[in-house]
Formats: structure tokens, sequence, C-alpha cells
């Protein structure tokens, strides 16, 4: 949506508002991508092919990484087909969403660190800018770069390369520039991630804030949760987990892989900085800023880790053929046979949901969308827990309601956005029943049904705003 507000010419704004608000909610880097092909087309299945892409890309490039630190071109193959075949990896290639052009840029950058040719001055060699410039848009894909960038730095400043450490850190700042200057022309605050560090739970804001201790606290837990859970599950995902408290025999599994992907990144020589620095930075940004939960968000991590295990596997494999002489050498062959074990259930599974209907909340959701697209004008605003999903279907401005167990708050704030229709899905998310549903079941007066779609129960209701104002004695920001 943010691409086809740059395409019609109205900036990077909020193409669901009436007014085309200016925007800075998410990074750039993705919907500039994007605004290539919606030159083209609206269609979604294009911006899917194009993130399918970016995955075979960064496929490709570690498989040339791999080489270049001299290791065999079998295991090179092995490891970077491995990706490909990844079910955390696939699951989101299929989305439109920023982890695949994420993941091929800061493999690009990687690339680029790789070309960088010592024997010169590093302000006359092209690919040191060209490492600059990709890995500073790695972050304005998602604000989760700045463990790339943390990374390099640690590279260059272990490998004792002082110039390269504050050359590239000096690009950085500069590539910072053009965003931060356009949101202060825009009036617009500090990103929005800032606040989350802070906050006890993003999906319940009422819950308040943490001190520091207890955001200590859930630093330590978090991290703890993706070393012992959510890697484990990302490439073995035979095993299970709830992503509670780790019992004994994950900790042995976690121990046992991460020893793998110990010797895979030594593997790598002095690169290995680089591969080791990006994983405990990434692992470090997502502990600080969220709670325990889940795998999808080292999901662009994965193939890193991927690779440094099955290469470490193949390096333990083949010392131990060697030192019990039972071969000169251990074939990487046979580990294709490992990854297509863990992957090819979850292959079928994965397939399986792509190639169902739309479970039928999401059909109703879907179908209320299309007929308001029909009946009501583009400008109308309609309340959604999920807009961007409502948008894509209604074509008009769209808005999300209060996170408040406040039934006045709510409302004022439906009044306030010039609300005239709200959906009252069962999408499954836990704000609607939360917070929405109690203020419209308190005041049904207010909210008319104007659809009802049944199995599950979907509504469209007017949101009658004269009669909100007068009920709460509230006043408007016309």
């Amino acid at each position: 949506m943010l691409a086809t507000s740059i395409v019609q010419g109205h900036g990077y704004a909020d193409i669901t508002t009436a007014a085309y608000t200016p925007s800075n909610v998410f990074p750039p880097g993705y919907p500039l991508l994007m605004t290539v092909v919606r030159l083209f087309t609206e269609s979604f299945i294009l911006q899917k092919i194009v993130n399918g892409l970016f995955l075979l890309g960064s496929a490709i490039l570690l498989f040339f990484l791999i080489r270049k630190n001299k290791l065999s071109d079998q295991i090179a193959f092995v490891a970077s087909a491995a990706i490909l075949l990844n079910y955390q990896v696939l699951h989101f290639a299929t989305m439109m969403m920023s982890e695949m052009s994420f993941l091929f840029t800061s493999v690009l950058a990687c690339w680029f660190i790789y070309k960088i040719d010592e024997k010169r001055a590093f302000w006359k060699d092209p690919f040191f800018y060209l490492a600059i410039v990709t890995a500073s848009y790695n972050y304005h894909i998602r604000t989760q770069g700045i463990a790339l960038i943390a990374a390099i730095l640690g590279y260059f400043l272990f490998t004792r390369q002082w110039k390269q450490m504050l050359g590239f850190a000096g690009g950085f700042a500069i590539c910072l520039l053009p965003w931060m200057i356009r949101n202060k022309i825009a009036g617009l605050g500090q990103s929005r991630y800032m606040d989350i560090i802070s906050m006890s739970n993003p999906w319940r804001p009422e819950e308040g804030t943490l001190g520091l201790g207890e955001i200590i606290s859930r630093f330590f837990d978090t991290f703890r949760m993706l070393i012992t859970q959510a890697v484990p599950d990302s490439i073995l995902p035979y095993i299970a987990s709830d992503y509670g408290t780790t019992p004994w025999y994950g900790w042995l599994i976690a121990i046992v892989m991460w020893t793998f992907i110990g010797i895979g990144i030594w593997e790598f020589g002095k690169y290995k900085y680089l591969f080791l620095f990006y994983i405990l930075a990434t692992f470090g940004v997502i502990s600080i800023f969220s709670s325990p939960s889940g795998n999808r968000y080292i999901t662009p991590l994965v193939p890193y880790l991927e690779i440094t295990l099955l290469i470490g596997i193949h390096t333990s494999l083949s010392a131990g053929v060697r030192k019990l002489k039972i071969a000169k050498q251990f074939s990487p062959w046979i580990l294709v046979l490992l990854f297509l074990f863990c992957s090819f259930p979850k292959l079928q599974s994965l397939r399986a949901i792509n190639t169902i209907p739309y479970p039928t909340n999401y059909q109703n959701f879907f179908k209320i969308a299309e007929e308001v697209h029909k009946q009501v004008p583009p400008t109308t605003v309609v309340c959604s827990r999920k807009p961007e999903l409502f948008y894509m279907f209604s074509k008009t401005a769209v808005t999300m309601y209060a996170w408040t167990d406040n039934e006045k708050e709510l409302i004022k704030g439906l009044i306030d956005s010039n609300v005239e229709y709200v959906i009252l899905d069962q999408l499954g998310f836990s704000s609607t029943a939360r917070y929405l549903y109690p203020a419209i079941q308190k005041n049904p007066d207010l909210f008319p049904i104007v659809m009802h779609l049944k199995n599950p129960d979907t509504y469209l209701l007017k949101f009658d705003k004269e009669k909100a104002i007068n009920k709460f004695n509230l006043t408007t920001h016309d």
C-alpha cells in the first residue's frame, strides 16, 4: 500500500487514510522495492514471485560465499540448497512481507565485504561503498538491520581494519540522513520501535511499562528462548516447542546444535567474525525489543544458521572419518538425506496450507470488504482489526480501534477518526474480544447491523457518530 501511494503520486504516505497522511510507521526499504512492481501491476502474485526471487538470489550468493572460503563445491551446494527447503524460510517467502528482501540485502552486503580487495586503499575500492549502501538499505528495510551494521563494524574491529571501520560508520551515518531529514520535514516523531522497548506487552498496552530490571530479565528470557527453542524449531522442525520453559533435553539439543554451528562459523576464516557478530547482534536486538514470541523474527537469520550447521556437521564427520581411517573424506551428499528428512513433512504441510481455500473466517472478512468496495466511496473510513488486509479488498480508508478497555476512550477514538463503519470479525486476534467487542456489546444502539455473515458470525456495523457524541458528551476534532 505504501508502494501504491508512491506510484499514485502521494509520496510515502498512509493510503488507507482519506488525507494520505505522511507515514514512518514502517521503514521505506521494502515499499520502495515494491514500487517497481506496482508500476506494472496490482497483482499480489507478482509481489510473491519477487520475494521468491530474493530467496533464490540469497541462496546463490551464499553458495559463492561458501566457495570463496575454499570449501568444496559439494558442501557449498548442499548447504545453500538446504535453505530453499527450509519450512520457516519458505513460509515467509510466500508472504507479501519484507523478510526475503531483508535476507537478500544482508547476504549481498556480506558478499561485497568479501569482495573488498585488502591490497588496495579501501577508499578506492567500489565494493567498500557498495557494502555501505547495501547494509544501509538493509537497515531501511527492517530496523533489525542495525545488527548487520554492528556485525560489519565488529568484523573490521577484530581484523584490525581501523580506518575501514571508521569509514563504514561514517558512510552509514550519511546514508541515514535522507530518511531522518524527510521525517523532520514531515513533522514525524521518532521510530515507534523505541517505545516498544519499555512496554510490558506491545499487544496489551494497558499492562503498562517495565522497569530497568524487568527489561533486563525479559532480555535474558528472550535470549534463552531463541537459542534453545526458536533456532532448533526453525531448523529441526521435528522438535516440538511450546516456547515455554526449556526442558533439560531442549538444552542438550541446543548445545549439540550450537556446537556444530560454532564449528561451521570457524570454517569461514577471518570472516567468522562477520557471521558470529551478526548472529549475536540479531539475537541481542530481538531480545531488547520483544518478549519471548517464537521464531518469527529470526527468519532472515535462519539461512546463516543452516549453512553453518551443515558445514559444522560436515567438518566434524570428515574429521571423524579421517581419524578412523574409514575413508579419505566424508561425502557432503549424505547430508542431503538429513535436510530432506527434516524438510519433507513440513513442506507437505506448507503445500497443503497454500492450496486450500481461505478459512471461513477470512472468507467472510474479505466478502464484506468486497461488498464495501461496491457500495461506498473510497473516502469512507472503516474500522477493522486488520485494516491493511481489509483495504486490499475494499480500497476504502481504514483505521484501527484504540487498544483500551475503556469503552469511552475507544469510542472517542472512532469519532476522532471519522469512522463510519466497524468490522466485528472472528479472525482470532485477542484484541477484538478484549477491546472492541465489549464496547459494542455495551453500546448496541451505536452500532446497528448493516451486514451479517454466519459460520462464523462476522458483522459490518454502522457507527452512529452523532449519537455517540451525545451519549458520552464528547467533542470532535473536526
